[in-house]
């Protein structure tokens, strides 16, 4: 069992997709990497209802919980349980929200709340981000919306806007969200301690003495790459992702985590 004691938590987009034969490749690994001892699972800003529409073999590939939301809780799929389920103070998010609302209107507000999604109105914006999903989104003025289980806010808008919204965000709320883009026009808040290196702290506390592998590419993996034993970066990452690499992978398009495994199978890391 060579790889017996380590864990890889991959991020999904850039990380583990980016070309079908690299997916394929991937998998080819994980199963490999499975075979030999190891743990494997995702960390994503994604939710267990959603994340299949882009890892159809998600639950299957998984044989340790999954950090979803962004770090908002740990998944477990064999008991369809949150663990350690962090939630959003909204004394503070549903007026800020409101008034971002008012001040940003061409702004989309997607609520991660439960097993779907609450926005205030779907507008062009959050239509093209929730159009997918659409059986799993709640529509409600901020004045009814229920101030309970908020795991994560994402606020939506063009390239454009989106220096705006963050500087808006900044500006007015402080250090009360942990806030990260999950790509250019996705910018997601969450509460300050839900942040995916956290979540993979308590994963590894749960799991005992394993060393953890994490892969990333995008600003919301930052925490998480510094907060692992090793972070593993494909050279097709953000440049100041990539330079808090202790591992760089090939590109992503060409299988990333299969590197990984391949790197671990024939070098002491």
């Amino acid at each position: 069992m060579k790889f017996k004691g380590k864990i890889i938590i991959s991020d999904i987009d850039g990380t583990y997709t980016g070309s079908e034969e690299g997916v394929r490749r991937n998998n080819e690994a994980i199963e490999y990497f499975k075979a030999e001892g190891g743990l494997f699972t995702f960390a994503t800003g994604r939710v267990e209802f959603s994340v299949t529409s882009v890892v159809p073999d998600f639950f299957s590939l998984c044989n340790a919980p999954a950090v979803m939301s962004n770090g908002s809780y740990l998944y477990e799929q064999r008991t369809d349980t949150r663990i350690n389920e962090i939630c959003i103070d909204t004394s503070f998010a549903l007026p800020f929200l409101s008034q971002l609302q008012r001040d940003l209107p061409e702004t989309g507000i997607r609520i991660n709340r439960g097993k779907g999604y609450m926005t205030p109105e779907i507008n062009p914006a959050a239509y093209k981000d929730l159009k997918q999903y659409i059986s799993n989104v709640t529509t409600v003025p901020f004045d009814s919306m229920p101030g309970d289980g908020w795991n994560k806010i994402v606020l939506i808008g063009s390239r454009e806007q989106m220096k705006e919204i963050d500087e808006y965000v900044r500006e007015r709320a402080g250090d009360r969200f942990a806030v990260s883009f999950s790509c250019p026009t996705l910018l997601e808040l969450l509460d300050p301690e839900a942040t995916k290196g956290n979540q993979v702290r308590y994963l590894k506390k749960m799991l005992g003495e394993y060393t953890t592998y994490c892969c990333g590419d995008f600003e919301n993996d930052e925490d998480m790459l510094k907060k692992a034993d090793f972070a593993v970066v494909p050279c097709s990452g953000m440049p100041k992702i990539v330079d808090i690499a202790d591992i760089v992978t090939c590109h992503c398009r060409e299988g990333a985590i299969a590197h990984l495994v391949d790197l671990l199978d024939h070098r002491d890391f």
